[in-house]
This record gives C-alpha cells, sequence and structure tokens, in this order.
C-alpha cells in the first residue's frame, strides 16, 4: 500500500476540534435545560436575583464615572503623575494607576473594561494590558465586605481579613509578572511633571469634539448594554451549576474524591462548594459558609475560590475583550499563581491570635492540622504549575506541522 502523508498545522485542527469541542458542550447544555426545564428556571431566576439586587446596584456607579474619568481626561491627567511611581514598582504606564485604584474599590469586570479602553487610546502597549489585567481582577469590597462576611457569616471582622489577604495575594502578583516582563525604565520629563499632566489632561479630553451632554449619554448607554452582558452571563452559568446539581455531577464528584475527604478529614460540604465554586463562587462560597469545617478551611477556601474568580466571571472577562488584542493568557496565569499566594498568607494570618485582635474565632469545627494545610497548599501549587507548564509545551506543539504516515 502506497504510504501518504499529511501535513496538518495548528490552523486546520482548530478549525475542526475547537468548533466541535464548543459545539458540543452547547448541546449538552441545551440537552440539560430540556432534560430538567425546573431546575433550569430556578436556576435562571437566581442568577437574574443576584444580578438585579447586587451587581447592578455595587457596579452600575462604577462603569458610569469610571468611564467619565477616562473621556474627560482625568485618567491621563492622573497617569502622568503617577509614572514615576507605577513604572519601578509594576513597569507600567501612571495611567494603570487609575485602574487599580477602581480594582479595589468595585471589582471585576469593570477592570477588563477599563484596560481594553485603555488599550485602545494606545496608552498602554499589548504586554502592558495583559499584565495589568491580570492583577487588577479584584473580587468587590462590596461582596467581601458585606456579602460574605455579614450576610453569610455575621461577623463584619471578617471581611477586612478576607479583603485583605485577596486584595495583597494580587498585588503580590503584579510584582511577581512585573518581573517577567521587559525593562521599560522612566523617561524623565522635560517640563515640569504638573504641566505635562495639565498638557496630557487637555488633549485627551473628549470635550474637544462633544459636550457633556452627549458624553454622559453615551456612557450612560455603554454601561447599560454592558450590564446586560454582565447579567447574561451570570444568569447562563448559574444555569449550568443548577442543571449540575440536579443531574448530581456534584455527588458523583464528591463519591470520586471520598478517599481524600476521609484522609483528611474533609466535609462534604465543604468539597462540594469548593467544586460549585469553580463554576460561580457566589454560591460555592455560600456553601462553604454552611460547612462543619473549621473556620480556616473555609477561609482558604473562599481565598482560592475569590482567586480563581470563577469560570462565570472568567466568561465575562474574555467577553469584555472580544474587541481588543488583549489576550487572557496572563490573566490565567495570575489566576493559577495567585491561590497558592492567597492560601499561604491565609495560613500566615491564622498564627496570630485573631480572637483577641479581630474578635473571630479560629478553632471551631472539625479541624485539620496546619502541617496537613501546608502540604496541601504545596502540592496544589506544584499541581498548578506543572499543569499550566504542561498545557504551555502542548500548545506549542499543537503549533507545529504535525506529519502522519500511513
Amino acid at each position: 500500500m502506497k504510504r501518504r502523508t499529511f501535513f496538518f498545522n495548528s490552523y486546520s485542527h482548530r478549525e475542526i476540534i475547537k468548533p466541535g469541542f464548543f459545539t458540543t458542550l452547547c448541546l449538552l447544555c441545551a440537552l440539560g435545560v430540556i432534560c430538567y426545564p425546573a431546575a433550569s428556571f430556578q436556576a435562571a431566576q437566581r442568577g437574574l436575583q443576584t444580578w438585579w439586587e447586587i451587581v447592578v446596584p455595587s457596579l452600575l456607579p462604577f462603569f458610569i464615572i469610571a468611564e467619565l474619568l477616562m473621556n474627560l481626561g482625568f485618567v491621563a491627567f492622573l497617569g502622568t503623575l503617577m509614572d514615576p511611581a507605577m513604572r519601578p514598582l509594576f513597569n507600567l504606564p501612571g495611567s494603570s494607576g487609575f485602574i487599580l485604584a477602581v480594582s479595589y474599590l468595585s471589582g471585576f469586570p469593570l477592570c477588563a473594561i477599563l484596560c481594553n479602553k485603555l488599550r485602545r487610546e494606545n496608552q498602554c502597549t499589548k504586554d502592558e494590558g495583559e499584565r495589568l489585567l491580570a492583577f487588577t481582577s479584584n473580587a468587590s469590597p462590596l461582596f467581601m465586605l458585606g456579602a460574605i462576611s455579614m450576610a453569610m457569616y455575621q461577623n463584619p471582622a471578617l471581611g477586612p481579613i478576607i479583603a485583605g489577604i485577596h486584595y495583597l495575594s494580587n498585588f503580590i502578583c503584579g510584582l511577581i509578572l512585573k518581573a517577567f516582563s521587559s525593562s521599560q525604565p522612566f523617561a524623565a520629563q522635560k517640563y515640569h511633571i504638573m504641566l505635562e499632566a495639565l498638557r496630557a489632561f487637555a488633549t485627551s479630553s473628549h470635550l474637544r469634539t462633544k459636550n457633556f451632554g452627549q458624553l454622559l449619554g453615551e456612557t450612560v448607554r455603554n454601561a447599560t448594554l454592558t450590564l446586560l452582558s454582565v447579567g447574561g452571563f451570570i444568569t447562563f452559568f448559574s444555569v449550568i451549576v443548577g442543571i449540575f446539581q440536579e443531574a448530581g455531577i456534584f455527588n458523583l464528584l464528591l463519591n470520586l474524591f471520598s478517599p481524600l475527604m476521609a484522609l483528611f478529614n474533609i466535609d462534604a460540604v465543604l468539597l462540594q462548594g469548593i467544586f460549585i465554586g469553580f463554576f460561580e463562587i457566589t454560591i460555592g462560597i455560600q456553601m462553604l459558609s454552611q460547612s462543619s469545617s473549621n473556620l480556616l478551611a473555609q477561609i482558604l477556601g473562599i481565598e482560592a475560590l475569590l482567586a480563581w474568580n470563577g469560570l462565570a466571571i472568567q466568561a465575562q472577562i474574555a467577553g469584555m475583550l472580544t474587541d481588543s488584542d488583549l489576550r487572557t493568557r496572563k490573566y490565567y496565569l495570575a489566576r493559577l499563581l495567585q491561590i497558592p499566594i492567597s492560601m499561604l498568607i491565609t495560613l500566615l494570618v491564622f498564627l496570630l491570635p485573631l480572637e483577641d485582635i479581630f474578635a473571630v474565632p479560629t478553632a471551631a469545627g472539625t479541624a485539620i492540622s496546619p502541617l496537613a494545610w501546608g502540604g496541601a497548599v504545596a502540592l496544589l501549587s506544584i499541581i498548578l504549575f506543572l499543569g499550566f507548564g504542561l498545557g504551555h509545551t502542548l500548545l506549542k506543539i499543537a503549533r507545529k506541522k504535525i506529519i502522519i504516515i500511513r
């Protein structure tokens, strides 16, 4: 038989495999909605309720104000002033300082929108925009201080601890990413920095071509459309989680991990919350708070989920970059990096006498030794980075031409 050689490049693979994979996922989702209509309807209601009662009130004002400040030229003004600080700290332009501040005040996915806008206005390079996106995807302080500490735990002292660990771990990710970026030393200003800032403010303001009423109308319209898309993401992933619960997939995962649960004395509710939080962090964290495990185990799980963001948030962030050349590879790398960092900081924080300082109990429920948690964090770090390295290697191989001989 005559041997024939077929050459396949990465484009032909993506042309068949990638659409086929996502088509299969969509068909399975549609089948789930048909098989479990009641669960799908209730999950959609829950997602819409979360969007309307939490997301819209907390994000809409920030959406409008942040975009107005960018269009009015304030971000360019602030960027010039902050450039001497942001360059040595993160190797980023000063205008990124505004987005960094907003990430502590509002949370995802607003920073993805602002990074996209900063890139489209050519106020940062592609690498700078991707690194900025990677470590500014913080959870909302309203969610951590209100929903978690007050609504779920009825303990306001927990909020600053959870938020501080989350913000610090993401900040450290930014410093680590800076170490792998191409060095761009700060160039001294030819004129006084305040004069440069005022010049940037005047030249970048959109009021030179539009009046404030037009600017406000466009901003409100864009913010409303963005929030509608965010609501769609939340509702869609809420339905997926509802279908998985009704189909017993999470129970199947629990059965598979039952030997591990017995070995480390892990509560089933804690593990189920982590599985659900992989998709949607709000429902997952709520389940973690209802676990019988001790507070340390619960906060470790919460910090891991906040660092991961959840597939629902990740899809929102990816959706906000569709009209940009920014890619999400560094964002996913930061998520994998932040999980072990945040868990390690949590372990260090819980070595402090929190009950005396913050009136936070630390020894309630089923206990797991700190040594076991330390080993689990180390093992998780190794698995995550090996997984990322393997995926990166396979991606390089897939991009090359593959020869198949018959």
